[in-house]
């Protein structure tokens, strides 16, 4: 038996921790943003939605080569959420 692994293997998943903890992060927006819609609104819901979906599509796209980003795209979007919130009461 030889010690080789295939190609395409990951050696360390925890390179890739960041990723998955930005994308629990963005996992949990929409229920922020559609759980306090009494304080803001559809319109803001909706424009939210889209963002964090922008966010989302793009958190997917750097979660292997860029893992630390992901983790701010997270913060990004529950930054926008706060101002939103903030800014309507």
């Amino acid at each position: 038996m030889t010690d080789q692994e295939p190609p395409g293997r990951i050696k360390d998943i925890r390179v890739y921790r960041d990723s998955f903890v930005g994308m629990a992060m963005l996992a949990c927006t929409p229920f922020l943003i559609f759980g306090a819609l009494q304080v803001y609104g559809w319109w803001a819901a909706i424009a939210m939605f889209v963002a964090w979906a922008l966010i989302l599509f793009q958190g997917t796209r750097w979660f292997m080569p860029h893992p630390r980003r992901v983790i701010y795209l997270g913060l990004l979007s529950f930054a926008i959420w706060t101002v939103v919130v903030v800014l309507n009461q």
